[in-house]
């Protein structure tokens, strides 16, 4: 019986501390870690992943479906303070990973795992079968303050 299709993915999340208000923001990048089966070219930097180039696997082992682990590394770098701050993926003022459903897509199409006990890593099932291009939305928080809240633009975004 064919299994899900594995795509790690490794999130560099860089932090701005803003001297204008003191808020914090920030931007992150995304680095392809390791997929089974292997495949190169599916995670650009700035988080799109092309599964429509993850075309040549066994489809006697492996079927549509792709889990896909986003593992937020810790701790972030401020700039411009020049030091360094815990962070995770939120849960306390929002969602760590939130999915934008396109027109005609569909809702259970996605599912959002987190587990409290590995709270640097979210899994996100896609079942990759609807040839629609979906968006999501990561969040992380500053949890040495008070959990501070940073949603992460732009989406990521999911191309069949």
């Amino acid at each position: 019986m064919p299994v899900n299709r594995q795509l790690n993915i490794a999130v560099t999340f860089a932090c701005t501390h803003r001297q204008n208000d003191g808020g914090y923001g920030g931007g992150a990048t995304y680095t392809q870690t390791g997929s089974t089966p292997a495949a190169a070219n599916i995670v650009d930097a700035d988080g799109t992943i092309h599964l429509d180039n993850w075309t040549d696997f066994d489809r006697a082992a492996y079927n549509d479906n792709v889990d896909i682990e986003f593992t937020l590394a810790t701790p972030c770098n401020v700039t411009p303070d020049n030091t360094q701050l815990p962070v995770a993926w939120a849960t306390q003022h929002g969602a760590g990973m939130t999915v934008t459903v396109p027109a005609g897509g569909k809702h259970d199409e996605m599912e959002v795992i987190y587990d409290a006990t590995k709270p640097n890593v979210i899994t996100l099932k896609d079942k990759d079968d609807d040839s629609n291009t979906y968006n999501y939305k990561p969040a992380v928080e500053l949890t040495s303050l008070n959990h501070y809240y940073i949603s992460l633009d732009p989406r990521i975004v999911n191309r069949p």
